[in-house]
């Protein structure tokens, strides 16, 4: 090579993007929505590595789930060398689990950026936030039920006449300030801090990392099928 060139982040070009890198927030998405089915449907025969770099290991995951990855060399030079040392043997692995597995050794995560998968901290992972507002009027309105009355036989030694007829009661909706807490309960995130979680004319506004997304996204989807 004639000339070198000093990179900010280590690019490791493996296989090809699964998606184009589209600019605008709602093709941003679908481009993140992308490598993430691509981790989670791609399942790895097998991944055997003793004391590889963790380069190396995460160059063979995109190449097999054929995706890019960036890795933030200033990030991976805070890494301890003892870490960047990668020892596993697994089998039959998706390769989302294969991919934390090995980031929970360097204690690094993963973010989106420009359409592709970056490994990085997590100070600058929380400060990478979007905000999304999600319609929870399905889950808060209130459906007026009608349930079957209980019908209960008066004692023999009752004076009143006839059965006791009772109709309990009518379980109570959530509100949006009940899903407020249990987002910030169930939820592990930076809230008050990079992340925040709010109401906004009835609905819910989340400014926090894709990941956090995911999750808030997740736990309204179990609330809507409590309902």
């Amino acid at each position: 090579m004639t000339r070198m060139f000093r990179l900010s982040a280590l690019v490791l070009l493996l296989g090809f993007v699964s998606a184009p890198l589209f600019a605008g927030d709602d093709k941003d998405e679908a481009t993140y929505r992308k490598i993430e089915s691509q981790l989670e449907s791609t399942t790895i025969d097998s991944l055997a590595y003793e004391e590889a770099d963790v380069t190396e290991v995460v160059k063979d995951i995109a190449k097999k789930a054929r995706i890019t990855i960036v890795i933030d060399s200033k990030a991976l030079e805070d890494v301890d060398e003892d870490d960047r040392v990668i020892t596993l043997e697994l089998a039959e692995v998706k390769a989302s689990n294969a991919l934390n597995i090995v980031l929970d050794q360097i204690k690094l995560v993963k973010m989106y950026k420009n359409g592709v998968l970056y490994i990085t901290n997590a100070e600058k992972a929380q400060g990478a936030v979007t905000t999304k507002v999600y319609d929870v009027r399905d889950i808060t309105v209130k459906i007026v039920d009608f349930p079957a009355p209980k019908l209960r036989l008066r004692a023999a030694d009752d004076s009143g006449g006839g059965p006791i007829i009772d109709y309990g009661d009518e379980p109570d909706d959530p509100t949006v300030d009940d899903i407020v807490e249990m987002v910030e309960e169930s939820v592990e995130a930076d809230w008050g801090g990079a992340a925040s979680v709010s109401i906004v004319k009835g609905q819910l506004v989340v400014r926090a990392s894709r990941e956090v997304h995911k999750d808030v996204a997740d736990l309204l989807d179990q609330l809507r099928s409590a309902k």
